[in-house]
């Protein structure tokens, strides 16, 4: 017998209910995410390369950051889309699953 603390189920607490997140607040949460991502990698980082001399400085009139802040952000929102519509198939074809089991 371990000389642990015992837990049963009249000693554990049931967790408070809270709401679900309101799906403009997850869109705009992945949304914000993906911009700072985007903006981390197209910026800050192409900047850290620079100081540290492993990418050359570019000319003004030719800065590609822009168009890296864009790409990213837009590749990162579609991959957010499609990784969350996947999780939503899979979960709606277990249920499903879950439900035929209940049936049968």
């Amino acid at each position: 017998m371990l000389d642990g603390p015992q837990f049963n189920e009249e000693s554990v607490s049931p967790a408070v209910a809270q709401p679900r997140p309101r799906t403009i607040t997850v869109l705009g949460m992945l949304t914000a995410a993906a911009l700072v991502f985007s903006y981390l990698g197209a910026y800050a980082l192409a900047d850290a390369l620079v100081a540290a001399e492993v990418l050359q400085a570019w000319p003004r009139e030719s800065d590609p950051r822009p168009r890296w802040l864009l790409v990213g952000f837009v590749s990162l929102l579609g991959t957010f889309l499609v990784v969350g519509a996947l999780f939503k198939w899979m979960s709606r074809r277990e249920l499903q699953q879950i439900d035929q089991m209940m049936e049968s």
